[in-house]
């Protein structure tokens, strides 16, 4: 995917780092570490998260940020649970990756951050952000 200029997706992080090359040492996402103890312990298979694991360990060796981050442990562990739970085929599963189910649920997530940031602005008597026309393109 380097070679085409692809970043892997659910690699990478701006702040958070996976060893202790730097001063800062490591600084991993404890939402990563949770989802992947409660998996180890609650499903069936985790052989999708096991496999972004392996990922993660081949990108930590190129850059200390390249860490597994909570999307890709989100999506790895979504296909676990899909493959996990016997109630779907191979092919249903690709269908389901393919249509982009999974995509719709980061939206969600992302969604509710926003809505929090919303109420947190007027919470704190602050004016709701907005950013200036001229940044935005507009296309007919």
């Amino acid at each position: 995917m380097k070679k085409k200029g692809i970043r892997v997706p659910g690699i990478g992080h701006r702040i958070k780092r996976g060893d202790n090359r730097d001063k800062r040492g490591d600084n991993r996402d404890k939402r990563v570490e949770l989802l992947q103890r409660f998996a180890r312990t609650n499903f069936p298979s985790v052989k999708y998260m096991e496999y972004a694991v392996q990922v993660e360990t081949y990108t930590l060796s190129k850059a200390n940020n390249l860490v597994l981050n909570v999307d890709g442990a989100i999506g790895s562990l979504f296909l676990d649970l899909l493959a996990g739970s016997g109630m779907f085929t191979k092919q249903e599963i690709d269908e389901i990756v393919e249509i982009g189910y999974l995509n719709g649920l980061f939206v969600l997530a992302r969604s509710i951050g926003l809505i929090g940031h919303t109420f947190d602005q007027k919470r704190l008597k602050q004016p709701l952000y907005r950013h200036p026309w001229e940044d935005v393109l507009y296309t007919k």
